[in-house]
């Protein structure tokens, strides 16, 4: 019974796209949603030795994470938006680090016009992407930001009406 449990849920993963062993230090359920992501824990699993998630693995489990785009050529994550002021996009890298610090995995964080955030996430020592990268997105999405009130009317920010991390807006 028990092997044939393991198979099942080694089928559930291939269509999922498989999650390779030493991925993070436990892995939720089929890490396909944004629920299971975020219950998942890097451990500082993330190194030369961190196995690439493979593309159909990435690509089926971005509609867990909205408000991220695949970079063109398939080896990063990333989200733009625009906080409400200058606290509002400093709260959120430093919410972001203390993230990434107690899971051993950074991003990228760039920061333009006082208030544009860009974050982008790949596993550096390896050239792409990893399960850490998702998993870290989908904690950073969780932070309670607030968003220019202008800019959640923009089409760019369509995912980010829609998700529910968010503080008051305010222009």
């Amino acid at each position: 019974a028990a092997a044939a449990e393991a198979e099942a849920v080694a089928a559930t993963r291939g269509a999922l796209g498989s999650i390779p062993a030493g991925s993070c230090a436990s892995v939720v359920g089929e890490a396909s949603t944004s629920e299971e992501l975020r219950a998942c824990m890097i451990g500082g699993c993330c190194g030369k030795d961190t196995p690439l998630l493979g593309l159909d693995a990435v690509r089926s489990r971005m509609p867990a994470l909205p408000r991220w785009a695949l970079s063109g050529d398939c080896k990063s994550i990333h989200q733009s938006f625009v906080a409400r002021d200058w606290s509002a996009a400093m709260g959120f890298f430093n919410a972001v680090s203390v993230i990434a610090e107690a899971e051993g995995h950074h991003p990228d964080l760039h920061l333009e016009n006082w208030r544009e955030v860009r974050v982008a996430l790949s596993s550096h020592a390896i050239g792409g992407l990893s399960l850490p990268d998702l998993v870290l997105a989908a904690k950073f999405d969780a932070i309670p930001m607030a968003f220019s009130a202008k800019w959640l009317k923009s089409p760019e920010a369509a995912a980010f009406r829609q998700a529910p991390a968010t503080a008051p807006a305010a222009n």
